[in-house]
């Protein structure tokens, strides 16, 4: 009986000290219902959606001159359909150099929020608008679900090749830490 009567005072005293317990401040991240993903964006960048006339959803996190981006588009069709992580590469190098007139691509296969996934570094040469060509260092994540492709990019640009090489992409480390908490919601999962 003294030992129930020691517990409840126990209880008793810490009652009001858990009451003056402060849960530490959500993290704010990003959640897109319709195409059910989330991502943390590094803190103090904006976050800015639109949809364009490649993307259902284009999503644009950006601090300055650091920037990356999410779409989601449809996969088409002979995208990234077999098990074969060889083949899968070989699709997604000639997506990038077909489609994204991409060279020098190089593919390996990896894993976001479980699921396969596939790496791409490349260069491109893109015009501004005052027309000077720049060289481009891309790294994108492509992950299908279903019928849907999320693309995960981020880009420097350079004078050179070798210049590039050495480079990271601005802020890269803030870049690779939000990437990381890029997560697929099942359907329903989101409150529908």
């Amino acid at each position: 009986m003294r030992r129930i009567l020691l517990l409840g005072l126990a209880m008793a005293l810490l009652l009001p000290a858990s009451g003056c317990y402060e849960a530490p401040a959500s993290v704010d991240r990003y959640i897109n219902t319709p195409y059910l993903f989330s991502f943390i964006p590094p803190q103090g960048w904006t976050v800015r959606e639109e949809k364009t006339a490649a993307c259902l959803a284009s999503v644009e996190a950006r601090h300055g001159d650091c920037r990356f981006y999410i779409c989601v588009s449809e996969r088409p069709e002979d995208f990234l359909p077999t098990t074969s992580d060889f083949a899968n590469c070989e699709l997604v190098k000639n997506y990038v150099m077909d489609t994204l007139k991409g060279y020098n691509v190089s593919c390996r296969p990896s894993t976001t929020h479980g699921r396969r996934s596939y790496d791409a570094i490349y260069l491109r040469n893109v015009a501004d608008e005052a027309g000077t060509v720049r060289l481009q260092l891309v790294r994108q994540t492509f992950l299908s679900r279903g019928r849907m492709l999320y693309t995960l990019t981020s880009y420097v640009f350079g004078r050179d090749e070798a210049e590039l090489r050495t480079l990271a992409p601005p802020c890269d480390s803030d870049i690779l830490r939000s990437e990381a908490t890029f997560f697929l919601h099942q359907p329903g999962s989101m409150g529908h």
